[in-house]
């Protein structure tokens, strides 16, 4: 019966295969309803795309998406008045698997790169859209390692330390807003709501001892028509978000990673107390996911024998994903943008969108290089009788960087972005753009590594010692413990016998002795 005890131990990490992005082009017609005016004049189409659900199909990963369209336009009825329309389309994108990438995790953001709305006719616009669509495959494994020998005192074991990234554990959160707008006396009441935008910023983590906090704002920045009026008024509303959540096994050390989503959003209408609508209840819900990685030191066996008995080590590779780090940076992208002749000249900003583009990512010594485009839709009132409210776009490149202590040509990088606000004012024949973006990169890369899954004792008597003891020169490449393996003995005897202090040094050129069956 075996004497050897193997005290094992098991690790789950998640390894980043590949990571690209794609593209899906969205074009269709739609008709205009026949509760709303005809169109004259398009003046901004927003588009909202998400991810609905993510499922691995044969050798691919197929992705169910919807698109929510807001259209704003000038009706060609009413003497220009301002209306608006939403659409909802749904697509599907797929991403073609290698051969042996199965039990993959799927990690998508998907981002408006390109979107235009075109008249028809006055009863029929056609919207035009690019979605980008970026995405990551993780593979999700587990492997067991011998982490000690027990049962016996006749092993003589040499032990190594390394480090390792651990899935220490991930979550879905759903955080719930509610927000309650009062539109006060000094503006005209609601007609109808013509766009409602949501923003997330200002998010936060905290990693608690078995714990993790959340919290962020939405900004709701509603746009509506007053009653009896053709005036446009934009109204804003900032709801802090937040929840705490058992995750057992993390600490404040950990590094995450974390994504947000606004899921659903329901707009409602009440009147006050004299029977005007100026009431605007939005209840709204936001899904985060949270990965929690520890970055720890462990102790492994490296080597292993016994000077009295055959034991055998079975010793496994495998191909290791890592994280070299995690970091954020706060960039402020800003222009002006030129009004062009044919604009009309502007005399007060109504609402401003923007989104932001990653071009191209480089990853260098202690940082990552990221471009980027801020795209950026404004609307804004006119100084003009007639059309009294008009639009421009434009778009704004930026480099910034992310610095990480550690990161190496060669490394992947994962990055994500978030826009904090936006803010824009009339200068002179300009539109000054300020808009503050946070950068959140992510570093990986692989690394091969040897553990020892078991150890076994084998039939068969161990080598005997010589009779005589052996003066050795010592070389370049020798250690302490490959001498006493090799000679069938231990370090501790060596040390003793020779009067070494330091196991982990030994002169080159020093004669040592090594002994044999007799001591002297």
């Amino acid at each position: 019966m075996s004497q050897i005890d193997a005290i094992k131990e098991s690790i789950g990490f998640e390894q980043l295969i590949r990571e690209s992005n794609s593209n899906s082009v969205l074009k269709e017609e739609y008709l205009i309803p026949d509760t709303h005016p005809d169109v004259q004049e398009i003046l901004t189409v927003e588009a909202r795309p998400m991810i609905v659900s993510k499922e691995l199909v044969g050798d691919k990963i197929v992705l169910e998406g919807k698109v929510e369209y807001t259209v704003l336009y000038l009706a060609r009825e009413e003497g220009l008045v301002a209306n608006s329309v939403n659409y909802t389309e749904k697509f599907t994108s797929n991403i073609d698997l290698n051969q042996g990438e199965h039990k993959v995790v799927c990690e998508v953001e998907c981002k408006v790169e390109h979107i235009e709305a075109a008249i028809m006719n006055e009863r029929k616009i056609s919207i035009q859209g690019i979605f980008g669509i970026d995405w990551e495959i993780y593979k999700s494994s587990e492997f067991e390692f011998v982490k000690d020998i027990e049962g016996t005192d006749d092993i003589e074991i040499l032990k190594k330390t390394e480090t390792i990234n651990r899935i220490s554990g991930s979550e879905e959160i759903e955080l719930s807003g509610k927000s309650t707008i009062r539109v006060g006396m000094d503006k005209p009441q609601i007609n109808k709501i013509l766009k409602c935008s949501l923003l997330l910023h200002k998010k936060e983590i905290k990693i608690l001892e078995d714990k993790i906090y959340l919290s962020c704002y939405c900004k709701l920045n509603i746009l509506y028509k007053g009653d009896d009026s053709r005036e446009l008024i934009s109204i804003e509303d900032d709801v802090y978000l937040s929840k705490e959540e058992e995750l057992k096994g993390v600490n404040s050390e950990m590094m995450y990673s974390v994504s947000y989503d606004i899921v659903n959003n329901d707009l409602m209408l009440e009147e006050d107390d004299l029977g005007e609508v100026r009431i605007i209840n939005n209840e709204f819900l936001v899904k985060a996911n949270v990965k929690v990685f520890s970055k720890e030191n462990i102790d492994v066996i490296k080597d292993a024998y016994s000077p009295k008995f055959l034991i055998e080590l079975r010793k496994d590779e495998y191909e290791l994903g890592a994280i070299q780090g995690t970091n954020s940076s706060e960039i402020m992208v800003k222009d002006n943008i030129p009004l062009k002749e044919n604009n009309l000249k502007p005399d007060q900003i109504i609402s401003s969108n923007a989104s932001v583009i990653i071009t191209d990512k480089q990853v260098e010594i202690d940082k990552v290089i990221v471009d980027g485009i801020l795209k950026v839709d404004i609307l804004y009132k006119t100084s003009d009788q007639d059309k009294y409210v008009a639009s421009v776009k434009s778009e704004i490149p930026f480099t910034s960087i992310v610095d990480i202590f550690g990161a190496r040509d060669g490394m992947k990088a994962i990055i994500r972005n978030n826009l904090e606000n936006i803010d824009t004012t009339i200068e002179a024949n300009t539109i000054a753009v300020k808009a503050t973006v946070i950068l959140s990169a992510k570093i990986c890369y692989e690394m091969k590594k040897q553990f020892i899954s078991d150890v076994i004792e084998q039939d068969g008597e161990a080598p005997e010692k010589k009779a005589s003891v052996t003066i050795y020169v010592v070389g370049e490449e020798d250690t302490l413990w490959d001498l006493a393996k090799k000679y069938n003995t231990t370090v501790a005897s060596l040390l003793k016998i020779n009067n070494i202090e330091d196991p982990e040094y030994i002169e080159v050129g020093k004669k040592i002795i090594i002994p044999g069956r007799a001591i002297f």
